[in-house]
């Protein structure tokens, strides 16, 4: 029997609340050394967030990106889940 894999992740915010957030990608950066996630929020497809991911033994939590090269590495990446999600509409 095969699982379906869910692209819901429940994380903690900043101010220690919990959502659920629709996963689009994850992406490791041996550059950055760290976890990145693409995300939208409550199935809301017009508007796509990216956070760093942090994950413990029992939690995932995310913070803000700061840092100007990561910014600009991550917006190329959103760039190109844009680009495939118009294509797949576009089908």
């Amino acid at each position: 029997m095969e699982e379906e894999l869910s692209n819901v992740l429940t994380v903690s915010i900043e101010d220690g609340t919990q959502v659920d957030v629709n996963v689009l990608d994850i992406i490791e950066s041996d550059e950055f050394n760290k976890t990145f996630i693409i995300y939208t929020v409550n199935d809301n497809e017009d508007s796509i967030f990216a956070s760093i991911l942090n994950e413990t033994e029992d939690s995932y939590s995310l913070d803000t990106i700061v840092v100007q090269a990561e910014i600009d590495f991550i917006n190329k990446e959103i760039d190109e889940i844009v680009e495939e999600l118009e294509e797949n509409i576009g089908e």
